[in-house]
């Protein structure tokens, strides 16, 4: 069975697409918004197993976007990867709230972000298969 799509959400369009293309690199089908509308209506398409969003956004409220996400999943398991330029114990709240299943600080970059949403992507689709 194929992994699950992945979402990737930054308001930055080129920290989005840079991130997809190293995704894309290993093999898993991923696709960027930087709006809400964007996100949600690669949600109708695809529906990705995998969200990975920023945590501080200008014009995306965090808990609203993780919320619509998993609503469009239909009762499909969706795992979220929090990035952000601050540190999570900054970001502690926002983190918790969202129920994230993993948090990398932007510094340690995208290659570890790539391996975080890898792990996530194998155990979804070993998950799919039983």
């Amino acid at each position: 069975m194929p992994p699950p799509n992945v979402l990737v959400v930054d308001d930055s369009p080129f920290a989005a697409k840079a991130l997809v293309h190293v995704l894309e690199a290993r093999g898993l089908v991923a696709r960027a918004a930087s709006t809400m509308d964007e996100a949600m209506s690669i949600c109708a398409e695809s529906h990705p197993g995998v969200l990975v969003t920023d945590v501080c956004m200008p014009n995306i409220d965090l808990l609203d976007l993780c919320r619509r996400v998993r609503a469009a999943a239909n009762g499909r398991r969706t795992s979220v990867v929090l990035f952000s330029a601050h540190s999570q114990q900054e970001t502690s709240d926002k983190v918790a709230a969202t129920g994230a299943d993993a948090f990398v600080e932007k510094r340690q970059g995208v290659e570890t972000v790539a391996s975080r949403v890898e792990g996530l992507c194998a155990a979804l689709a070993g998950n799919l298969s039983h």
